[in-house]
């Protein structure tokens, strides 16, 4: 879902794709047991080290009771008309649907690069729409080793907002994410957007119909935004969520944008709060897990699928009394 370059998610983007054999024998009951929330659970395999495909992967979520999956676009793209047909019918047969893909297009490098990104996207643009992604979300770096402030913003929004441009042409989204930790902030010259209201800002500028939020509630809880701060927004203006934990022994000043827990781990963040202020705008959509935790990404694949499902729906549990 990520593409080489996109350095920031290297290290983990290589299992999203790769295909495997073993078995898979899940160890929770096959019902289909659903959230008391309208929220939907999302099974995003390179977020967690999982080793799939896109067929495995459905039976994979549906084993576990997930409701939504990442797309791997590098594999769905090669689909031909037929195999779209049978997919989408087989996601349909597993009540799954859809969350969001990676933007494949680098944005933050130089103007050719993008440029030939974006060439490709908008080739397979149409695939994609066919196959029902609702669209993709990316993240925003909280520094720059060249440009200014002023020169950075600039960037991001003539770039963004020319990939939001093709993306309306398809009634699809894109989803922009801050990052929050202030270790991060030190790490170039220059630094840039790192809270939702200077997010609010860019999204604005950009002004176009697909473009809105994915939030993330380590992002929320390292830059010190509280719910307050996200009052502005409504339910269409996000795209996708993340909920994640952070780190004991660590400060919010401390916490690592690489390192962090499922949620529910610490009980650092409050997740009861976030997914209530969710709820309060009416959002419904997918919410998926980002931890960058070694531990569960070399942990045996059936442990891993019901870890990470129970992490997501004690979480949802929290809000549903």
């Amino acid at each position: 879902m990520t593409k080489k370059g996109l350095t920031r998610r290297n290290f983990i983007k290589s299992s999203s794709v790769l295909a495997i054999s073993s078995v898979l024998t899940p160890k929770i009951n096959l019902s289909k047991l659903r959230s008391e929330t309208n929220f939907k659970s999302s099974l995003v395999p390179g977020s967690i080290g999982l080793k799939t495909d896109a067929n495995r992967l459905i039976f994979q979520a549906y084993s576990y009771n997930f409701t939504a999956i990442a797309p791997l676009i590098p594999e769905l793209v090669s689909f031909s008309s037929n195999q779209i047909e049978t997919y989408l019918n087989k996601m349909d047969d597993h009540n799954l649907v859809f969350d969001t893909a990676g933007l494949p297009v680098q944005f933050r490098s130089d103007e050719k690069t993008f440029l030939k990104d974006y060439e490709e996207l908008k080739i397979n643009l149409p695939k994609l729409s066919t196959l029902k992604v609702p669209g993709f979300v990316t993240w925003i770096m909280p520094t720059n080793k060249k440009y200014n402030y002023f020169e950075n913003f600039n960037i991001h929004k003539s770039r963004l907002k020319k990939v939001a441009m093709l993306l309306n042409d398809y009634n699809m989204r894109l989803g922009l994410e801050y990052v929050g930790p202030k270790t991060l902030m030190s790490r170039d010259k220059f630094p840039f957007i790192h809270t939702i209201s200077e997010l609010k800002t860019l999204i604005d500028a950009i002004d176009e119909k697909s473009i809105g939020y994915l939030l993330d509630s380590f992002h929320m809880f390292c830059s010190e935004d509280t719910v307050d701060d996200y009052i502005f927004l409504e339910s269409n203006d996000i795209v996708s969520v993340q909920i994640n934990d952070a780190v004991l022994g660590r400060t919010v000043s401390e916490q690592l944008d690489l390192e962090r827990n499922l949620p529910g781990v610490t009980g650092l963040i409050n997740l009861k709060g976030f997914l209530k202020m969710l709820k309060s705008k009416g959002y419904d959509g997918c919410i998926s897990v980002e931890p960058f935790n070694k531990n569960l990404n070399d942990m045996e694949e059936n442990d891993k699928l019901k870890t990470v499902y129970d992490s997501i729906q004690n979480t949802f549990k929290t809000i549903s009394n």
